[in-house]
This record gives C-alpha cells, structure tokens and sequence, in this order.
C-alpha cells in the first residue's frame, strides 16, 4: 500500500517569479513547483509543455528551483529536468517540503554542489507506476513498459548517487523516504538547511525589538552595527549603557511594587481585613505606590 503523501490544498501546481534587485534588473528566477506535476486527474493542472516555453524564455543567470510535491507524470517530470539541463542559467534546488517520485529526478536537474534539502523534510524514490486495462497479455506488456521506465530514472539517480546500483534499486523496490541526512550520504543532495538558523540569528541577548523599546520610551542610539537610517533586513538594536540602567531601574521598580502588593495581601488575609473575594480592604500604604511611581525612570 502507497503512503498518503502531503499535497497543496489549492493553487497552480507551480510558479514561476523572477528575482528583482533594487536597481530593476532581474537577477534570478525562482519556480516553486508545490504539487502534483502534470495532470492529477482530480484538479486542473498545467502540462509540461507550457512549464518548459516559460523555462525556455528564462533570461537570468540563476534558475532557483524550490520544492514540495509528491511527484507525478513521468513523461512531464523528464521533459522539465531536459529542459533545466539544457538551460544556460545556473540551476539551484531547495527542497524545502516532502519532496518525492519524478520531483526528485527534476531536483537533480540543478548544476552539481547545488541541491540543499532543509532537515525537516524527507526525499522519497521508488519505481515507476501506474494503471493498466486489458488481458495478461497486455498487462505482462505493460509490467515490461514500467521496467524500462524506472530504468531511466535509474540512470539519472546514478549520476549523483553516492551508493551501488543494487543499493539503489533495493531503495527503489522498497519505496524509500530519505531524510536529509541519509539523502546527504545517498549523493542526493550537497547541503542539509537548518530551519533553526533563523531563529536563532534573532536571538543574540543584547539585541532587544525596535518595538518593544519605543513602547518603554527608550530611545534608539545609533551604532556600528545598527546605523541610521536602519537596515531595512535589522531585527533589533543594541541597547545604550543608559538604556540598559533604565530597563534596570524599571524591573526593579515593578519588583518593588510587586513586593509590597504581595505583602500587604499577606498582612490583611493574616488580621481577617479581606473581603470575601480575598482582596484587602488596602493593598497598599497611602501615598506609597505614588512614592514608588515617582521614581520611574522615563
């Protein structure tokens, strides 16, 4: 029994979008291919045919290629990755979803050290398939015709394949799910993507938001890092000695506060002054928390 295998809920099953810098000339095309290639049966879907005029008239030095679909039509999935092989631009991949079946030959379409797979994802081979109608005879023909299919996917994996060709056909046979690291050491790809990086670039101790500052009524002081104006891809700033002497002072005030509401509940529930709600009769000492207030720091 096949695995269930993730699609797209809606749209094209891909896109095509050049990459423009500030100056307006494009540098590269990015072709997100999400879901079923060719025609799924169940929903409308492009041909090949038309995917590969738009490769054809592609006139950048880079062609990105992204990726999560469960495969589809041999025959569409072959003339796609000629007509990236064939393409003068460079070919990048980035499976960045549960790539698998013809989508993975195509993933190979990109020139070699250029396919990254993000750690999260799995890169799915297995023979060819499909559906016949007829007597044994038709049927044996049929089981002949696949063989010779999968046997020209086997060419194409074993030009980056790290392993022998038994290994390869056994992964075949038994419908393999690759993950990063495995499709690493397979050959498959040349960079495993970490989906943590990002995060953690946001997460230096000394870079607080632009936001969160401003709503505190610190200023922003102009660093080496940091100038002004800011750079438009800046996720934070780095605080002044003085801003930080001001977040001091402020967590210790609302310590402060904090302190004398709890002890001053602690105080009324001892002598029985709560309401039946527990709240005190006074939380705080008259003229107290104005005292406290008084001292804040902006």
């Amino acid at each position: 029994m096949a695995k269930q295998f993730p699609r797209a809920a809606d749209g094209g099953w891909y896109q095509i979008k050049a990459l423009v810098t500030p100056a307006g000339a494009p540098t590269a095309t990015d072709i997100w291919i999400y879901d079923v290639i060719g025609d799924d049966w169940y929903a409308p879907s492009l041909c090949a045919q038309q995917l590969c005029q738009q490769i054809a008239a592609i006139d950048t030095d880079e062609i990105v290629l992204h990726f999560s679909s469960p495969g589809g039509s041999v025959s569409d999935g072959v003339a796609i990755y000629n007509a990236l092989i064939a393409h003068p631009a460079k070919v990048s991949s980035i499976i960045e979803g549960w790539t698998a079946s013809i989508a993975t030959v195509i993933a190979l379409a990109a020139d070699p050290g250029c396919v990254s797979m993000f750690d999260n994802c799995f890169f799915m081979i297995h023979n060819a398939w499909g559906i016949a109608i007829g007597d044994a005879a038709a049927l044996r023909e049929y089981a002949d015709f696949l063989d010779r299919v999968s046997a020209t996917m086997v060419t194409t994996y074993m030009q980056r394949c790290a392993k022998s060709e038994d290994d390869l056909l056994s992964a075949l046979a038994a419908e393999t799910y690759l993950s990063a690291e495995q499709a690493l050491e397979w050959g498959f790809i040349d960079e495993i993507a970490q989906g943590t990086q990002a995060a953690a670039a946001l997460a230096h101790p000394q870079q607080i938001d632009a936001k969160t500052l401003a709503a505190l009524g610190f200023e922003h002081v102009p660093s080496a890092l940091f100038p002004d104006p800011p750079a438009p891809a800046a996720a934070g700033r780095t605080l002044s000695a003085g801003n930080e002497t001001k977040l001091s002072d402020a967590r210790d005030l609302i310590e402060e506060v904090l302190a004398s509401v709890d002890g001053s509940s602690a105080s009324a529930g001892a002598d029985g002054r709560a309401d039946e709600s527990g709240d005190s009769d006074s939380i705080v000492e008259p003229g107290r928390l104005a005292a406290l207030l008084a001292r804040r720091p902006w």
